[in-house]
């Protein structure tokens, strides 16, 4: 490419970037997540090609997973952007490069800290620029407490890239293997769930061919299990009380067969239309979606065998992956989602067959949003019991309760209550 032309490319990438990263900070501040600020901004804006979304993707989700030290060692916007660049890459970007000078940023700062540990991270950067940094500063001060001893390597798991984790149909397996392994995705099967498959490098489940892309899909490692803990059967009627987009609920409706029913309600009829949507590739018949409002519409009649509850929450388990949310929950917030939680869970109850299943899961790692509202629960309702499980990420006991940490799969943390009816 002619160096003039190049060197025009650059500058523009940099004048949108910095424009990009001032809307979504304002965005994220309002509760906004940052992907779909992105995704509306791409809609508006269809000339930026694949290569210009990358550098500025990139750069934003850097920006929001490394803001708690940006903040102290930033002086603006345009020196944020460059350090958060930094801090994850291994390559440096023209454009970066270009803005890094704009920036004053001497070139001696200019290191790439990619491939650097945690620490190496915090000692490069704090030493450049004169701050002394920490693991904890990388997350709001309120969420250290509820973190506990485990907050260090949460931390660490925060700030960690993880896999994208595939669901495939297990007795297609080794063929999907084989396919991937051609495409590079660089796949890793799990060891003891032969439906998942861990996958590092992008992948774009549409290029793939028919007979294969039809027993994909992409699921977290953590849902798949939430799924597994469920063991629903064939013949019974499931409820998925907060479906979202429905991995769990496709998944659900494959564990226990044609022969099963699978109600999917959630509040969101965006999401439902999603998951409709996904109903219909997949050829599956069992499944019937319905907008429900949990807090002011009365529960599907049923009664059902078995309810999945995946209960709105802090989300503090996907940080790694979302790592704006930690900068748009609130202590506020998490105070309302525990009496979301909580009603919730007392209204999916009401329509539970005796000895029928009730699974309480979120994606959250606070112990007032999972164990504390489980004990409640069951202090309220003598009718029900925990109900052990057999752990699927390791096969051991659990004596009814399980909390994924991120670094288990790596995957998203999750926490799982299985209880259980008494048979009347």
């Amino acid at each position: 490419m002619n160096p003039l032309r190049s060197d025009r490319i650059h500058e523009r990438q940099v004048e949108v970037l910095l424009e990009i990263l001032a809307q979504a900070r304002l965005a994220v501040g309002s509760g906004q997540p940052v992907d779909s600020f992105l995704s509306r901004f791409y809609r508006e804006h269809t000339e930026f090609g694949s290569r210009d979304r990358r550098l500025f993707s990139g750069t934003l989700f850097s920006y929001f997973r490394w803001k708690g030290w940006l903040d102290l060692v930033a002086p603006d916007l345009r020196a944020a952007a460059v350090f958060a660049h930094l801090l994850d890459s291994t390559e440096l970007h023209p454009a970066m490069a270009k803005l890094a000078a704009l920036a004053t940023i001497s070139p001696s700062s200019l290191a790439l800290m990619g491939a650097m540990t945690l620490e190496e991270k915090a000692q490069h950067l704090g030493n450049s620029t004169g701050h002394s940094l920490k693991g904890d500063q990388l997350v709001p001060g309120w969420a250290l407490p509820l973190l506990g001893q485990s907050g260090p390597n949460l931390i660490h798991a925060f700030q960690t890239s993880h896999p994208t984790w595939l669901r495939v149909q297990p007795e297609a397996r080794e063929s999907i293997l084989t396919t991937l392994n051609d495409l590079h995705a660089e796949p890793t099967p799990h060891s003891l769930i032969r439906s998942a498959i861990a996958v590092t490098r992008g992948l774009n489940l549409r290029s793939l061919p028919r007979p294969i892309r039809e027993k994909i899909d992409i699921q977290d490692l953590a849902s798949q299990v939430a799924s597994l803990i469920c063991q629903p059967q064939p013949g019974q009627q499931w409820w998925d009380a907060c479906a979202g987009s429905g991995g769990k609920t496709l998944h659900l409706a494959l564990l226990a067969g044609a022969s099963a029913s699978i109600l999917a309600t959630d509040i969101r009829q965006s999401v439902l239309d999603s998951l409709e949507r996904r109903v219909h590739e997949t050829g599956i018949h069992n499944v019937t979606a319905a907008k429900w409002d949990g807090l002011n519409d009365a529960p599907p009649l049923g009664p059902f065998d078995g309810i999945l509850l995946d209960a709105p929450c802090s989300g503090i388990g996907t940080w790694h992956r979302n790592p704006d949310a930690r900068w748009r929950i609130t202590e506020t917030r998490l105070a309302e989602l525990t009496t979301i939680q909580a009603r919730l869970l007392k209204s999916c109850a009401t329509r539970l067959k005796p000895g029928g299943i009730l699974i309480y899961a979120t994606c959250t790692l606070t112990a007032m949003e999972n164990e504390a509202i489980i004990t409640r629960f069951l202090e309220a309702e003598p009718g029900f019991t925990l109900a052990p499980f057999i752990n699927p990420l390791n096969q051991t006991l659990c004596p009814g309760q399980l909390q994924i940490s991120p670094s288990e799969g790596p995957c998203n943390g999750m926490f799982i209550a299985r209880m259980q009816t008494l048979s009347r």
